[in-house]
């Protein structure tokens, strides 16, 4: 998977976040090392430069030279995912990229899947795993990551701390790139957490684009909640109306409103200086 680039947000604010952010960026770079991988942190300080990046390089012996991490300083305590990773899309160079949840992964297979299935021309967008009972909610303390490590990312070592849930949307997807640009990209009026998921599925399917799911699960790595991951986020109304007025669009005006954005607008801009 050489023309693929995971871009991944990440703000470590607790220390079930750092073992997950070392996790799947550990696991990613052991399984697809052709891959390129962003990670942006936005932050007061670089918690992935201080506590992260050490572990990782001492399970692979050095820096992967597939990883690149970008650090913003910021004093905003709310963490602005839809723009971190529009921000990651600007800096990325491959046909294909991954908006990736620092807090998941998948069988080998999904990805492998996902990635053949764009690249074939059979879909613009695929959510690697399925819609419904297909989540593996993992508990995961510093004995199973431990554990995880050492079994060189083996995911049945995960097998004993998982309960099944539900799963539906959240986690990322794979995207053609120019698919990505086409459809305006994360609306960044969603701040911190809630609805921009559901929103971003809807309107892709709205434009007309094809998109479909891998059908397998998603292990997702359990972790303390602030109120950005939260219900109680002061954002989560705004985000929620936002997205209750959109979902009622057709086609039409979703781009009247989309064309009208000062975000899309600046976007287009860095991506025409970048040609």
């Amino acid at each position: 998977m050489d023309d693929l680039t995971f871009l991944m947000p990440c703000r470590i604010e607790s220390e079930d976040r750092l073992r997950n952010v070392i996790t799947t960026v550990s696991y990613l770079t052991y399984n697809f090392p052709q891959s390129k991988i962003l990670v942006k942190e936005s932050d007061l300080q670089s918690a992935f430069q201080r506590d992260a990046l050490p572990v990782i390089q001492n399970i692979f012996g050095g820096t992967p030279q597939n990883l690149t991490h970008i650090f913003e300083e910021t004093k905003d305590k709310f963490f602005h995912k839809t723009k971190i990773l529009n921000d990651l899309l600007i800096e990325s160079n491959t046909s294909i990229v991954y908006n990736y949840d620092v807090d998941v992964v998948y069988p080998i297979s999904s990805y492998q899947t996902a990635y053949n299935l764009i690249i074939n021309n059979q879909l613009d967008v695929v959510y690697p795993y399925g819609c419904g009972v297909f989540q593996y909610a993992v508990d995961y303390p510093v004995s199973l990551f431990e554990s995880f490590v050492e079994s060189k990312f083996d995911l049945r070592a995960l097998h004993p701390s998982c309960r099944l849930q539900p799963s539906v949307m959240g986690w990322g997807q794979m995207i053609r790139r120019q698919v990505y640009i086409d459809s305006y990209m994360w609306n960044e009026n969603f701040i911190s957490w809630g609805a921009e998921d559901c929103e971003y599925y809807y309107r892709l399917q709205a434009l007309g684009y094809k998109v479909g799911r891998v059908n397998d699960v998603v292990y997702h790595l359990e972790h303390s909640r602030t109120f950005n991951s939260h219900y109680h986020n002061p954002k989560f109304m705004d985000n929620h109306n936002l997205w209750q007025n959109i979902r009622t669009w057709d086609k039409d005006n979703i781009v009247k409103y989309y064309e009208n954005q000062n975000y899309v607008s600046g976007r287009r801009q860095q991506l025409n200086a970048g040609v």
